[in-house]
């Protein structure tokens, strides 16, 4: 992605290298914002020289904000961003629902909500597998959305433990990073000078119970646990990315090159050993950290007790500061997850393409003061109506 090249005037100083202009709705007019942390000389042979030093304007009468300008150089430099659009095109992906308004929120998204499996070609196979289900876990998440603020511990975390690698900005921007986890932003509104937002959405592998990538894979390489685990079998893979291309979620990755050391001895330390490392050509994604899930199973089995609730905490969900993850067992009925997915506000992303995703989504809520000066009254969701055999909105929603 391309952004323009500007200097940047401060309180009378400038910051000596051009700046990269990134372009964001929500930001007030006449705003820029800076960040720190860059433009150092002496951060090894990564860090060393990468953008600007915002150090350099800053006063001690002016430490966090002050009066500026900026000015065109007439040149482009390249954004690495994992997002590049923000805009749902009409999807129903991240629900935004009024607080107030709630019962009819409810009564226009029960159609969305609807139970697709007795239309799938594979009905009597997932019939099979729910009774199969009963004798094992059945694991599965929750992410609620009211309380997810985007902060981006989750996918950290789940980097460190599951042994992901760092790539870098050239092949992030080939579309190619490696991170199992994404925080996807979206802006409500048709004014993105003053839009609805942003509302952040964790996006990992859903662990579909009718997983598109497992019957594309011509080596068997992704298949279907007891458990009901959408697992990689990282040996089988042969590299076709039938898996990926299938997947409509678009949460795996591809290790293009051998992204990492095999013989530098301190690197394996910095390695989780429960954690296989993957190779050039292999096909990885999220694994609900089936590395804790089989240890709770071996340490409960050595107690001869089943698993309990809380027991197998992920590593999304123990870092995220706002309990926004919550996972489980599914089959436990007083289990936190299994009283989350009975929430009415829960949904299955994507629903309509019948994939039976085990990790679904609380809607978020709304509950704005009406005598706030920057209230904004909820609009009426738009109804869906009948078009040449295709249902079509008959407004956009503005989420």
């Amino acid at each position: 992605m391309f952004s323009d090249l500007v200097t940047l005037n401060y309180q009378g100083s400038a910051i000596s290298k051009p700046v990269p202009v990134w372009i964001a709705p929500g930001q007030p007019d006449d705003v820029v914002t800076i960040f720190m942390g860059y433009g150092r000389t002496r951060a090894g042979r990564v860090g060393t020289g990468i953008g600007y030093n915002a150090f350099e304007v800053m006063r001690s009468d002016a430490m966090n904000f002050g009066s500026g300008s900026i000015t065109a150089v007439g040149d482009q430099a390249t954004i690495a961003s994992t997002q590049i659009h923000f805009n749902m095109k009409g999807r129903d992906i991240l629900r935004v629902w009024d607080a107030n308004d709630i019962e009819n929120e409810l009564a226009l998204v029960h159609r969305q909500n609807e139970d697709m499996r007795p239309k799938s070609m594979y009905a009597t196979a997932a019939e099979e597998y729910e009774k199969g289900y009963e004798k094992y876990n059945r694991w599965g998440m929750a992410i609620d959305l009211n309380s997810c603020v985007g902060c981006n511990a989750c996918v950290l975390a789940c980097q460190s433990e599951n042994n992901i690698p760092v790539v870098g900005r050239e092949q992030v921007e080939r579309s190619r990073e490696m991170h199992w986890m994404r925080i996807d932003t979206y802006f409500g509104g048709e004014n993105l000078s003053d839009p609805d937002g942003p509302h952040f959405q964790p996006l990992l592998c859903q662990q579909c119970e009718q997983a598109p990538c497992e019957v594309v894979c011509p080596v068997t390489a992704t298949v279907h646990s007891a458990e009901g685990l959408n697992d990689m079998v990282y040996n089988r893979c042969v590299g076709t990315r039938y898996c990926s291309n299938n997947c409509p979620y678009k949460v795996r990755r591809f290790n293009f090159m051998l992204y990492q050391d095999w013989d530098t001895p301190q690197y394996k330390l910095m390695r989780n050993p429960e954690v296989s490392i993957r190779s050039r050509g292999v096909m990885e994604k999220c694994t609900y950290c089936t590395q804790r899930i089989s240890a709770a199973r071996i340490e409960a089995e050595k107690d001869g007790r089943p698993i309990a609730d809380g027991e197998v905490i992920t590593a999304c969900q123990a870092a995220c500061p706002t309990d926004a993850i919550v996972f489980g067992d599914i089959n436990d009925k007083e289990s936190q997850v299994a009283k989350l997915k009975e929430d009415p506000r829960n949904y299955k992303l994507l629903n309509e393409l019948n994939t039976q995703p085990r990790t679904t989504y609380l809607a978020e809520l709304k509950n704005q003061n009406p005598e706030m000066p920057d209230y904004k009254a909820p609009k009426p969701r738009a109804k869906k109506v009948e078009s040449h055999g295709e249902d079509k909105p008959a407004a956009e929603s503005g989420h």
